[in-house]
């Protein structure tokens, strides 16, 4: 009996063996065969932190068929945006994201984008990204840095002018004014031709410098003093409305090529939807936080005479910056939001 049992037992598992064969091998989930890691400041709330969850992640995951997965550090749990870019060269992550202007510090590609007034509004500069001057940044990244573009993202529209000490109206309101800069070389002249002070401060301890009055300003987009809070350290906002915000959305060439052609085609489809859709995602962010903080900062729209002076004081730091941008992609960007009058400005003082 002992006998015939276990003579029924190998040919109960062979028959399961051999049924098993029959089903298709979609009908068990597999094993990822690529992680990818990817280091960003934002929160999960703020729309470049939902474009990655809402719209990256999934689509990934689509177009990959589940054959990568990708681990997202939020918040700078893993890295800030400088330490970001550089773990990318060094293959200690895969994917990381920063603002044009930190991404400065390694290279001049992007530093077309923190040109001032290079764009009217945030419709032009939608339109122009993601109609050709993302994919012309793309190749000119990967020849100067050894990176692949995944995605522009915006994040927050255009900076502006914040202080704690006055109302400004005018650049030579700033005059004496210490104002926090990034490191990017284009800001840092912005700031100075303006006749303020710049200073290189660190991030992490801004709220606390400000506070101290170690610096009496910043040159941020409104969305940042609303979502960190900074109007309780700061009095007054002066829209100037000059650079635009974008973040490039960056993996280390070396690492990409090193990837499957069907992996690599599904990075760039979901990053290519990424961008797509990061607008719309980011307009309504910043409406939310903007009216967040109405009423508890002043706050000063320029008339058409006072914001000529701060475009002049913008002239200048394209002339002091000239060389570390290519002029003719700034004119195509110029002529085809109809920019004449500020072409003829940057021509007759050399920038362009």
């Amino acid at each position: 009996m002992k006998f015939q049992s276990k003579i029924r037992r190998i040919l109960i598992g062979a028959a399961l063996c051999i049924g098993m064969t029959s089903i298709s091998p979609g009908a068990f989930a597999a094993d990822p065969e690529i992680t990818l890691r990817l280091g960003t400041i934002a929160p999960e709330i703020w729309s470049l932190g939902a474009v990655i969850k809402k719209v990256f992640e999934p689509k990934l995951e689509e177009y990959a068929g589940g054959r990568i997965d990708l681990v997202v550090h939020y918040r700078g749990s893993l890295c800030s945006e400088a330490a970001c870019i550089e773990q990318l060269g060094l293959g200690q992550i895969d994917i990381a994201t920063s603002s044009s202007s930190n991404v400065g510090a390694f290279g001049t590609t992007f530093n077309i984008i923190d040109l001032p007034y290079l764009f009217q509004g945030q419709e032009e500069a939608n339109k122009i990204i993601n109609s050709w001057l993302a994919a012309e940044l793309s190749r000119r990244v990967e020849r100067e840095m050894g990176m692949h573009l995944i995605a522009l993202v915006p994040v927050g529209g255009f900076r502006n002018v914040v202080n704690s000490k006055r109302e400004v109206r005018v650049p030579s309101d700033l005059k004496g004014l210490k104002i926090r800069v990034t490191k990017s070389p284009t800001e840092f002249n912005l700031i100075r031709s303006w006749g303020a002070i710049p200073v290189p401060y660190a991030w992490a301890s801004l709220y606390e410098g400000l506070q101290s009055g170690v610096v009496q300003g910043m040159y941020v987009q409104d969305i940042i003093t609303s979502a960190f809070k900074f109007f309780e350290v700061v009095s007054n906002i002066t829209e100037v409305n000059s650079a635009y915000v974008a973040h490039p959305v960056l993996m280390s060439k070396k690492r990409y090529d090193s990837l499957p052609d069907w992996a690599r085609k599904a990075i760039d489809r979901a990053g290519q939807d990424m961008q797509r859709e990061a607008f719309a995602i980011d307009f309504a962010w910043q409406k939310l936080l903007i009216n967040a903080m109405k009423g508890k900062i002043a706050v000063y729209v320029p008339n058409k005479t006072e914001r000529a002076e701060w475009q002049q004081g913008a002239r200048d730091a394209w002339v002091s910056v000239k060389g570390t941008y290519d002029p003719k992609l700034a004119r195509r960007i110029l002529e085809e939001q109809g920019q004449t009058e500020l072409i003829n400005e940057l021509e007759s003082a050399g920038a362009l």
